[in-house]
């Protein structure tokens, strides 16, 4: 099954064609790390709601200053919390 945005009115989706610097990456919920994962769940607005190790959040939920940059590669911060939705 492709990788799909689990935000509230998201239908951005793995493969979907994007120009190069508008491309997504998805990141799964931090669900070992309890008190980031209610960050992420309450601003989302879905305190009630439980994700599972199968969903993701996508790129363009995050600012910018969320990600590093290793090797060309795009990483998630440790401490990133989604704010744009």
């Amino acid at each position: 099954m492709p990788k799909s945005c689990r935000a509230p009115h998201c239908s951005n989706a793995a493969g979907q064609p994007r120009p190069l610097a508008h491309r997504l990456s998805f990141y799964k919920f931090p669900l070992q790390d309890a008190a980031r994962l209610r960050q992420w769940l309450a601003h989302m607005r879905q305190e009630n709601w439980v994700p599972t190790r199968h969903q993701h959040l996508c790129s363009d939920h995050f600012e910018p200053s969320c990600f590093q940059y290793r090797w060309g590669v795009r990483y998630l911060r440790p401490d990133a919390v989604p704010t744009i939705f």
